[in-house]
């Protein structure tokens, strides 16, 4: 399934059953992804967690039957799949700012949703310089040590800890004191990822041996995978556009896919396959040169 069928048949089988308890599960039987892969993929191609894409558009229909018609508020509610005028009007008044009533009688222009853009592939071909001189290498087991803090992208601001994890590595001094550390490269590495959207960064340096570590710090043990290296920036990771291109553009065209294992729902593990910021000692800024080490596996034929 290309990229394109998959956002449509997904978003599709969403507006088709936004008024059911469907779950993630349900919709990523679809487009035949594991719950997690599904999930993490989702959020790169179209900006959206399927959590708020779901809810989004449940708000969005309500809003139009407000506007249209005259049934009760709590009627609205329930249509939408919502189980109580109260969760209702919260999620409501949080989206478009004021409650079902007040909406009602206001009758404001409604955006829209999902909104035209909601596939990003068109505005982000001028990133593929990214993308034209990729390596590959084979990375053995390896261990890191360092900061670690809990994300979750379902969130306002859940992916905040990850400046506090770097605050804390940056005032620690570790880069040069770190026992056992191998290089000097410092590492950004997103694990553990569910069907939630939650995971851990760890901001990090490789070691030998996870002996003797450091009070306060933590250590990972990641095993051998293959990756695909990509030189980029800080402000195409941040703005969302490299991953976005690297599932858009990239991928369908490279013969590799992704550990789809990296992502399946392990609750009370860790995953295997993270996927890996490197900060040389050249990196200075979010316009410096950094590098991103993807975890690929080669097609079936």
């Amino acid at each position: 399934m290309d990229i394109k069928q998959l956002v449509n048949e997904s978003t599709t089988y969403i507006q088709n059953n936004f008024d059911k308890p469907i779950s993630i599960a349900d919709i990523s039987a679809q487009v035949y992804l594991s719950p997690s892969y599904f999930a993490y993929v989702f959020r790169v191609l179209t900006g959206y967690t399927v959590k708020n894409y779901f809810n989004r558009y449940r708000l969005y229909r309500a809003a139009e039957e407000l506007v249209t018609n005259n049934k009760r508020i709590i009627e609205i509610a329930y249509n939408a799949g919502f189980l109580s005028q109260e969760s209702f009007t919260r999620s409501f008044a949080k989206i478009y700012g004021i409650t079902p009533a007040q909406f009602r009688l206001q009758k404001p222009v409604i955006n829209p949703f999902p909104p035209d853009n909601i596939k990003k592939g068109q505005q982000i071909m001028e990133l593929m310089d990214c993308f034209k001189d990729v390596s590959y290498v084979t990375k053995d087991i390896f261990y890191v040590a360092g900061f670690e803090v809990d994300i979750n992208y379902n969130v306002e601001n859940g992916t905040d800890p990850i400046s506090n994890a770097w605050e804390m590595w940056n005032k620690s001094g570790y880069k040069t004191t770190l026992p056992n550390r191998v290089g000097s490269d410092v590492f950004g590495i997103t694990h553990g990822e569910t069907a939630e959207s939650t995971a851990k960064y760890i901001t990090c340096m490789e070691v030998t041996s996870l002996e003797n570590l450091p009070v306060g710090l933590v250590g990972r043990k990641f095993p051998s995978s293959e990756y695909a290296v990509f030189k980029t920036t800080l402000a195409l990771i941040w703005s969302g556009e490299f991953w976005r291109t690297l599932f858009i553009k990239w991928l369908p065209q490279s013969g590799y896919m992704f550990q789809e294992s990296a992502f399946r729902e392990i609750y009370s593990a860790f995953s295997l396959y993270p996927a890996i910021e490197v900060y040389d000692e050249d990196w200075a800024d979010t316009e410096s040169i950094m590098y991103i080490y993807a975890p690929v596996t080669k097609k079936n034929d």
